[in-house]
């Protein structure tokens, strides 16, 4: 992004308030239709806005600025957190993070992509997807709870019973989410769920998940891209005689798409050739069996690229039965 500095608003958005920095100068808004227009009125004009991603917090600020048809662009505060860290600042602000957000971006040349809004359907789908997360958490908590309490009181106790209801309560309400979930990617992403459907050991959850979490994929020129993105690239720490630190994956992107993934891998090992081939061999190598698990969702994110990429369905042999 080639812009000048008299053209860059630098954001920081909290639930209430939201700070900008632009034209030397600091402010302060209130995250309402009120403050945006405001802002709006007081910047440059055809300013272009960045923003980190926060959550659903940015979401409708950037949305009333991409509706005026001003550029918008929001960042990873992943990459925006490192860059900070490399100025050897170590002020923590709201004021100076909009600051930071400026500088960072100014000083970018890469920040090439201007911010769209997700479609009403893609929105609902994502909301969805983080509802699914939180009933996961939420289910395993009250299970270990329950476990706790039997600990003490035996597992026949009716002591047991809240945390029986709430986890039959998410269920129940898991099972109306997913079955929405599944209905709305049908509709987005038809094609490609049609075919990640064809892969052994992918279910319609974990592909509807999968398809909303990486919009269809077609932000994504090589599968390297996917994977990296799912949080299943390789982090390597390798210097001089002294640092050799286990390769590890750097486990960015969605947590939730990622624990799908690990169960589509157990049930791939099974069913699906490759992956079963792959497993076997890295274990019998003496690799763990953690890490050929992993090796086994890589695997499946590939074959699910491939299969997107190319228009043709898993066309790999299931294991005789």
């Amino acid at each position: 992004m080639n812009v000048k500095k008299s053209s860059l608003v630098g954001i920081d958005v909290s639930h209430e308030t939201f700070n900008a920095h632009f034209s030397n100068a600091d402010y302060k808004y209130k995250n309402a239709r009120i403050g945006w227009q405001k802002m709006v009125k007081e910047a440059p004009k055809n300013s272009t806005y960045v923003m980190e991603s926060t959550g659903y917090y940015h979401y409708k600020l950037a949305s009333y600025l991409h509706g005026l048809g001003l550029s918008v662009i929001v960042l990873n505060p992943y990459f925006v957190h490192h860059w900070i860290k490399s100025t050897g600042n170590k002020a923590k602000t709201d004021k100076r993070d909009a600051r930071d957000i400026f500088s960072y971006a100014l000083n970018n040349k890469n920040l090439t992509r201007s911010w769209e809004p997700m479609s009403p359907l893609l929105s609902r789908a994502r909301v969805i997807v983080t509802l699914l997360s939180s009933f996961s958490k939420l289910r395993q908590s009250s299970r270990n709870v329950n476990h706790s309490i039997s600990l003490v009181v035996g597992k026949s106790d009716n002591l047991l019973n809240p945390m029986n209801s709430v986890s039959a309560f998410f269920n129940e309400q898991e099972k109306a989410l997913e079955s929405e979930l599944v209905g709305i990617v049908k509709n987005l992403y038809s094609e490609q769920y049609r075919l990640l459907m064809t892969i052994p050991g992918l279910g319609s959850k974990s592909v509807s998940v999968f398809l909303v979490c990486c919009r269809g994929f077609t932000d994504f020129l090589t599968y390297r891209q996917l994977t990296s993105y799912v949080g299943l690239g390789l982090k390597v720490e390798d210097s001089g005689t002294s640092v050799r630190r286990r390769q590890h994956i750097t486990k960015t992107g969605n947590n939730y798409l990622r624990s799908l993934l690990f169960m589509c891998a157990m049930s791939a090992m099974t069913c699906c050739v490759p992956c079963k081939s792959l497993y076997n061999r890295l274990v019998s190598r003496g690799k763990l069996k953690e890490l050929a698990i992993v090796a086994v969702m890589h695997r499946l994110v590939k074959i699910s690229f491939g299969v997107v990429q190319s228009g043709e369905p898993y066309r790999g042999n299931l294991l005789p039965a």
